[in-house]
């Protein structure tokens, strides 16, 4: 490097020669500046070291700009709620929340007088009724599908009917369950929502079958579980809620309206027997 820097400035001095005196000296020191400047590594400014720093401090501190940004002012709108599936078949399965308040509920603490059952003992050909500690004891006594049933006021339309029960004793085919749309007290006909002890859902007009599943995991069948049904008609619709979840749905309109209560349906002699805590029913609220 310093052999060919030498040759540039040796074939360079001849022209200063040629170049007025005032500019010699200055050209002169233009080229053994450069000369220094390439055997330093480069040259040195005074405010180099002051421009770094501020270079440095640019790149690492937010602006306010950022600053806004990162820490908006203004809240964020927030995102519409999408309900999840439990939360759609909540909506659908739920009276208190199709209908509102229950319109009637019983908790048998001395009978019911909306179903006729006095406090204590009430026996008639098909079933015996225990009506004590808040509770009726059912103990059918007939068999091979004997239907026996009790029925309130007031006449139902679109609405629900709703017990909370467990089942002590039960064998394979017996039956129990919720009746709506009765059109009269004692002539047996209406919509049958029931459930057989192996875990089979049905839903009957009178005694025939309008559609059936199979429930058995919504089922608590241990010997004093508590469950909960539900039966709701929505127009021709009419479905069998156990235990929150929808267990079958099948539509028919023969019945418009009427009387809603409980039934049993044994099929076997003496197996069946359940206590029932609670029943109401539901009516859209005015």
């Amino acid at each position: 490097m310093q052999t060919l820097f030498t040759m540039i400035l040796v074939a360079v001095v001849p022209v200063l020669n040629l170049i007025a005196p005032q500019d010699q000296t200055s050209l002169t020191d233009i080229f053994l500046q450069a000369y220094t400047d390439t055997m330093s590594g480069g040259p040195v400014h005074e405010n180099s070291t002051a421009v770094i720093p501020d270079i440095q401090a640019a790149a690492v501190s937010p602006s306010a700009d950022a600053a806004l940004i990162e820490n908006p002012h203004t809240e964020p709108t927030p995102l519409p709620v999408i309900p999840t599936a439990s939360a759609l078949d909540m909506l659908q399965t739920n009276p208190k929340i199709l209908f509102g308040n229950p319109q009637t509920e019983d908790n048998f603490e001395r009978g019911s007088t909306g179903f006729g059952i006095n406090a204590g003992l009430n026996d008639d050909e098909g079933i015996r009724i225990i009506a004590l500690n808040n509770r009726i004891s059912l103990e059918p006594k007939k068999n091979n599908g004997w239907l026996s049933w009790r029925l309130r006021p007031p006449a139902l339309s679109e609405g629900a009917a709703e017990m909370e029960f467990s089942i002590l004793t039960c064998a394979r085919g017996d039956r129990t369950g919720l009746v709506m749309h009765a059109p009269d007290y004692t002539g047996g006909h209406g919509y049958y929502f029931s459930l057989a002890c192996e875990g089979t859902v049905s839903i009957l007009r009178d005694a025939e079958v309008l559609g059936t599943a199979d429930a058995a995991s919504l089922f608590k069948n241990s010997s004093g579980d508590v469950n909960t049904m539900t039966a709701i008609i929505r127009g021709n619709s009419l479905s069998l809620i156990l235990n929150g979840q929808d267990a079958l749905t099948v539509q028919d309109s023969t019945y418009p309206q009427g009387y809603s209560g409980f039934f049993t349906a044994p099929q076997n002699q003496d197996t069946l027997t359940l206590d029932i805590m609670t029943f109401r029913s539901f009516s859209p609220q005015q």
